[in-house]
């Protein structure tokens, strides 16, 4: 069922960007003419028309065609040629069966397309039988001397499906499939990238070796007897830490005693001055001694980790490391010697090393690391290059099966013969395909000539009811047997001329002929039919626009599986043909003011119940959407109709003999004279040519029903009483 329809590219009509949803089985739409209707109905079949079997009815289809010289009128539906369509369509379609049936058997035409397709079809038959023979003794030799490429259950099947991999590989290519094949995958997941001692940076070590090297203690008070004697400053400092400081004790080197004076002159000289190069000294050698420990054990990578194809190259890397790791101890070993010569004697100057500062593992530790990115990539990706490499072994020898076998020459006169079979079944579908569409045109011309009959019986049948208004359709018989013409006979059993014949009338004759097709096009026609109404009624009197009601609501009550969508411009039809209850009914009314707005109506207490009370909901539209000039237009309508039912005026000027004082009576006239002279323009726009606004309009508008004593009819229309007018 269609739910919606999108109206965005008929801005130009309505509101932009306007969506029309919420439709229902059945939809009734109102609307003034130009307010977008038809347009509606278009977007309807140009949105759904392939989808849906839409049907629609309206005078801008005409389905009455008449016959001036003939005075008569054709339903549309036969023409002269519907007789001879049909045996062109039989000696056609007796063509094509010559070339798509089976000769028989003492037909001396040359082979027609059925047999030489037939015959087609048996070569590539025979060849197929001989080559699934072929492919199963190539499986049965191969699952039994390739086990393990193909497997235990390969058969012609697979072989079949192999021989798109077929391909012949050089020696160098089958011993580097056998190599991939061979390889084991190694379990690498727990396994980490082997990685190097992480240094500091060795310039750096030296220079701070060397600094500790050149440092010298720097004393707070002066010994004339160590001056430019280091050997005495390490011989006295040494001493200051071999004696205790007895009263009593004596030096071991001369034997005098010590006095007080002498250690409080050695505690000032040395102060912690020494003690502090000493510690320098102390870090210096645990540093050097730490990275030492790094790199002491030689490195011996486990090879088990390792694929075959790398463990070369990983040997040799290993030799380079271990061989650059004792370049490395060494130059530690000389740092260290260093220092400890410091610390024996570090009351003197040593010059800075000569020894060359050896590269850290980070160049090593980077070629490690990538090739054992490459080993495990490899290993990584071994299990696709075993399926490859199965696969392209597996084509290596189905491709020897193939030259074996003369399997190739097979193939080739296969696909000849199957390329010709299905050249010869593409030309059969053809032919089958033009005989269906022959068939099918000749079952319309079957249909036209067959169902106007029926379809005028049931019309004269439905217009018998209209009184003297009726009339009823006679056949005419023509000399050239064209079928389908129809001559107008009234009620008192003579012939009408065509030009008696109203608009209504035939409008009338139209909707019942659509009406009576509606099933013929049901059966043929298998997507859920959509049938639409565009204004049925024009200018048919009651009777046949009661006819028409009874008939679209016959036609909805007995087509539940269809969708309905009735579209007019007469109020009293719209009144009529709508429902009592809204439930699961789409409601809507078509209003414009410049542009059409599509208004839903959801309750019959919204709707309107007469001419005049649409020309108010008119006019609150027009307000809400300050159309100035259309305002003018739609009060004018609705004093002229308040005139009318109430003074029985035919005139809205003499109303004014209705109002109570002169003063009213000179601006009820004022109103009225700008209300002709403005809604008479003939361009719909914002701009306010009278002078008033939308509000001013509205109030001048309220005091004439005020001074017609008729505020109550206002606001019973209106909806409620206008701001600063009291209740009169």
């Amino acid at each position: 069922m269609i739910t919606s329809v999108d109206l965005s590219n008929l801005s130009y009509v309505f509101m932009p960007n306007t969506v029309l949803d919420n439709l229902n089985h059945v939809n009734y739409f109102y609307g003034k003419n130009g307010t977008g209707k038809s347009s509606l109905v278009r977007a309807l079949v140009e949105q759904y028309g392939n989808d849906y079997n839409i049907q629609v009815f309206s005078d801008k289809n005409p389905m009455i065609i008449k016959d001036e010289a003939l005075d008569a009128i054709s339903l549309g539906q036969e023409n002269v040629e519907a007789v001879k369509a049909i045996a062109n369509y039989d000696k056609q379609i007796a063509e094509l069966d010559k070339e798509l049936k089976c000769p028989d058997a003492d037909d001396k035409e040359p082979l027609n397309l059925y047999l030489r397709y037939t015959r087609a079809n048996q070569r590539k038959q025979e060849l197929l039988t001989t080559r699934n023979s072929s492919y199963k003794k190539a499986a049965r030799e191969l699952k039994n001397e390739h086990t393990s490429l193909v497997g235990i259950n390969y058969n012609k099947n697979d072989f079949k499906e192999d021989v798109k991999d077929a391909q012949q590989l050089t020696e160098k290519e089958l011993t580097s499939m056998n190599e991939i094949l061979s390889a084991h995958i190694l379990n690498l997941s727990k396994v980490s990238s082997p990685t190097l001692p992480a240094l500091k940076d060795l310039s750096k070590m030296k220079a701070a070796v060397d600094d500790i090297l050149s440092a010298s203690v720097q004393f707070s008070v002066a010994m004339e007897e160590f001056v430019n004697h280091p050997d005495r400053q390490d011989f006295a400092y040494r001493g200051t830490k071999i004696h205790n400081r007895e009263p009593d004790e004596r030096c071991a080197f001369c034997g005098n005693p010590i006095s007080r004076d002498r250690w409080d002159q050695l505690d000032r000289y040395f102060s912690n001055k020494v003690e502090s190069l000493k510690k320098r000294i102390s870090k210096g050698l645990k540093m050097i001694d730490d990275e030492k420990q790094g790199v002491e054990e030689a490195l011996n990578i486990s090879q088990t980790n390792w694929h075959l194809k790398y463990q070369s190259q990983q040997r040799t890397l290993q030799t380079s490391i271990n061989e650059h790791r004792r370049i490395i101890l060494g130059f530690f070993d000389q740092l260290n010697h260093a220092l400890n010569d410091k610390k024996n004697d570090p009351f003197r100057k040593i010059p800075p090393l000569k020894v060359e500062v050896p590269e850290d593992f980070k160049s090593l530790q980077k070629a490690l690391t990538n090739l054992w990115q490459e080993n495990t990539t490899y290993n990584q990706q071994l299990t696709n290059q075993k399926a490859a490499a199965i696969r392209k072994m597996r084509g290596h020898y189905v491709y020897q099966q193939l030259i074996a076998r003369n399997l190739e020459e097979l193939s080739k006169d296969l696909r000849i013969a199957t390329e010709e079979e299905e050249n010869l079944k593409k030309q059969m579908n053809t032919l089958e395909e033009s005989r269906k569409q022959l068939k099918k045109l000749k079952s319309n011309e079957i249909i036209k000539t067959t169902s106007e009959t029926q379809a005028a019986k049931e019309i004269n049948r439905l217009v018998r009811n209209l009184g003297d208004e009726s009339f009823s359709l006679h056949t005419i018989k023509c000399g050239n047997q064209q079928k389908g013409l129809y001559q107008i006979v009234g009620r008192d059993n003579k012939p009408r001329s065509l030009k008696t014949l109203s608009t209504g009338e035939l409008n009338l004759l139209a909707f019942l002929w659509f009406r009576y097709h509606l099933d013929d096009v049901k059966d043929t026609d298998i997507r859920q039919r959509v049938i639409i109404f565009d204004d049925p009624v024009n200018s048919n009197d009651d009777n046949s626009q009661y006819l028409i009601l009874a008939e679209i609501h016959d036609l909805i009550r007995n087509n539940q599986d269809d969708q309905f969508f009735i579209f007019t411009h007469n109020n009293h039809f719209y009144v009529q043909i709508r429902p009592s209850s809204y439930k699961n009914k789409g409601m809507f009314h078509l209003r414009r003011a410049g542009k059409t707005s599509i208004i839903q109506i959801t309750s019959p207490k919204d709707d309107i119940s007469s001419i005049y009370e649409d020309l108010w909901d008119e006019l609150h539209f027009l307000y809400n959407n300050k159309r100035i000039i259309s305002t003018w237009n739609c009060m004018r309508r609705i004093l002229e109709t308040y005139g009318r039912f109430n003074f029985a005026n035919d005139s809205p000027r003499k109303t004014e003999y209705n109002l109570p004082t002169s003063t009213d009576r000179i601006l009820y006239l004022s109103l009225l004279k700008s209300l002709h002279v403005n809604s008479h323009i003939g361009i719909d726009t914002d701009i306010d040519l009278s002078g008033r606004n939308i509000e001013t309009l509205l109030y001048a508008f309220y005091d004439v029903f005020a001074s017609l004593k008729a505020t109550d009819h206002f606001r019973s229309y209106w909806g409620e009483d206008l701001p600063g007018r009291g209740v009169q």
